[in-house]
């Protein structure tokens, strides 16, 4: 339905708008003093000048940096010292992050933090930025940390310790993260934009059920964006909480995306080996919630066999998006533009493998080959997640294209095959399709036959061109007598038939006449040519069948044909219909 298909164009007019009317408020956002505003005191790096007690052994004065936990096991401990600096800090704390491990702080040899103790042994702890309030001393405090693993290679190495205000650390913990921050609202933004529209761009004429993978899609990688970044911590304040929902996230991106290239269309061949593809990374996470859950093996011990399920999936994807973008490329028909949907997902696919093969490769190396990284203020993970989102819109945009114009051509090749080509009005295939459509409905219908007298004589004197015309001619006039009717065909050569629904054959009386007043005014023209012409009317009370009416119809058409011969002599004298002939006395 027309209203329908408007409504489809106002909303997705408004998700593009919204969407667009984020992306500069987010970007003001970087510049805003929420998270732009200089700390009001000095954040201090304490990176240096530390006592590290490990196996055994004492090193004194070193920097974190330095420090190699080399294949620490699950229980083994590293204890770190040293004074405080003598600052003047309103409200001071410490603030430094660990991962899988254990935490207690001291501060002269008094415990005032602990984190992880709570966690029965052989569970999973997760990773956290601990903020730890120092109390107020006079002269410097001596700070111990001890750290814990809880399970074989939990780091290999030790995280920064800053000191300062609270507020300030925590103003530059958010600063530091401004663009995964951004990049991950804005997904979530529009995931949940689309999710709330999706029903009616859903169950509208196109069906597109690509659009609700698309809403997770952007949903889950916003999530995952900001708990990669340690974002969700700090917003869900539960540290097990927020690395569940980061894994999860993690975890159900490939079948989802499997599922948004089957219902796009973006693959064409493959369809068995994707779902095959899908339902194998839909068991996969089934299998790691319920083993997670039951407390036998957590989330992150599957991350190895996730990153070579995610390598080879890519890959496949990608060829299969290779193929499809180069078919896509060679039909010139499919939109005016010079991308395709496919190569749109294509490029943003490629950018993300890319960049999270990159963060990949980057994360083994910072924790088996070198110290753990104390910056962690850009990872491509985010890039490649933003990238993906871009393309998902540009897919999305330009299948809307394409479905537009492929409607456009259907309603062009139908309107070709059931419109007569000289005069505008259905034709012979459309005028028997409706009248089996009244057959098949038992309405009370008029069909009157009408043939245009003359036709022949005319294609034989002044040729086919003239005829024509006048054929495209008596057309129009149809379409204006007949203007209140449902059908106004022509059956062929110069017979042609209307059809009324809910009248009888009475009821025609007022556009029979409009026709006759009509040709008349045609023929005080002074054309080459004279519309003149014969009907017969028949309604749905004088016959069994729609087929039965029309014949009776066409047979009163006959008698009067027979009666305007003898009136105008043209079987006795072969005169024409043409200027200069039989006139219509």
């Amino acid at each position: 339905m027309r209203w329908v298909e408007d409504k489809k164009r106002l909303l997705r007019g408004v998700l593009f708008v919204a969407a667009g009317m984020l992306i500069p408020i987010l970007l003001l956002l970087l510049r805003s003093s929420v998270i732009s505003m200089p700390p009001s005191d000095e954040i201090i790096s304490m990176s240096g000048g530390w006592d590290i007690y490990y196996r055994g052994r004492m090193t004194n004065d070193a920097e974190l940096s330095s420090f190699e936990a080399d294949g620490i096991i699950a229980g083994e401990r590293v204890t770190i010292g040293r004074y405080i600096p003598q600052e003047d800090l309103f409200a001071p704390s410490i603030m430094f992050k660990t991962r899988i491990s254990r935490v207690r702080v001291y501060l002269d040899g008094e415990q005032i933090y602990s984190y992880g103790h709570d966690i029965p042994e052989g569970k999973y702890v997760p990773k956290a930025w601990h903020m730890v309030h120092i109390p107020t001393r006079n002269g410097e405090g001596l700070l111990k940390i001890e750290i814990t693993a809880a399970q074989d290679s939990a780091f290999s190495g030790l995280y920064r310790v800053y000191l300062g205000n609270a507020e300030d650390l925590t103003r530059e913990f958010i600063q530091i993260r401004r663009f995964p921050l951004i990049v991950g609202s804005f997904m979530i933004y529009f995931g949940f934009l689309l999710a709330v529209l999706s029903p009616l761009l859903i169950f509208g004429t196109s069906r597109d059920r690509s659009v609700m993978f698309s809403a997770c899609i952007s949903i889950l990688l916003g999530v995952y964006i900001l708990g990669y970044n340690d974002l969700l911590d700090y917003f869900l304040h539960d540290f097990v909480r927020s690395h569940e929902t980061e894994y999860l996230s993690m975890y159900l991106i490939p079948p989802i995306f499997i599922g948004y290239v089957l219902t796009s269309g973006a693959t064409r061949n493959r369809h068995r080996q994707m779902k095959v593809m899908a339902v194998a990374d839909l068991a996969f996470v089934i299998i790691v919630v319920l083993l997670h859950y039951s407390g036998y093996v957590s989330f992150n011990y599957f991350l190895p066999f996730y990153h070579v399920l995610l390598g080879g999936e890519s890959m496949y994807l990608l060829y299969d998006l290779i193929q499809n973008a180069r078919d896509a490329r060679d039909d010139s028909g499919r939109n005016t533009m010079c991308m395709s949907a496919e190569s749109a997902l294509l490029m943003g696919l490629m950018l993300f493998v890319v960049a999270m093969f990159v963060e990949i490769i980057r994360y083994y190396v910072l924790r088996f080959a070198m110290t753990e990284s104390n910056t962690g203020n850009f990872d491509f993970a985010t890039i490649g997640a933003l990238a993906i989102v871009l393309s998902l819109m540009l897919n999305y945009f330009f299948h809307s294209v394409d479905h537009l114009t492929e409607a456009r051509t259907r309603i062009k090749l139908y309107g070709m095959a059931f419109t007569d080509a000289l005069t505008g009005i259905d034709n012979r295939a459309s005028c028997d399709q409706f009248m089996a459509s009244l057959t098949e409905a038992n309405e009370v219908y008029t069909v009157v036959s009408i043939d245009l007298d003359g036709l022949k004589t005319v294609n034989d004197k002044q040729g086919h061109s003239i005829g024509d015309m006048m054929i495209s001619g008596f057309g129009a006039l149809l379409k204006d007598a007949f203007s209140d009717c449902e059908l106004v065909g022509r059956m062929g050569g110069d017979e042609f038939m209307v059809i009324k629904k809910g009248a009888k054959a009475a009821d025609l009386e007022k556009d029979l006449n409009s026709l006759k007043l009509g040709a008349e005014e045609e023929n005080r023209r002074g054309n080459v040519f004279k519309y003149l012409y014969s009907y017969g009317t028949a309604d749905s009370s004088e016959g069994e069948n729609v087929q039965a009416v029309y014949m009776l119809a066409d047979s009163r058409m006959y008698e009067m044909k027979e009666e305007h011969h003898r009136q105008r002599g043209i079987l006795a004298t072969g005169k024409l219909p043409i200027q200069g002939g039989v006139t219509d006395g």
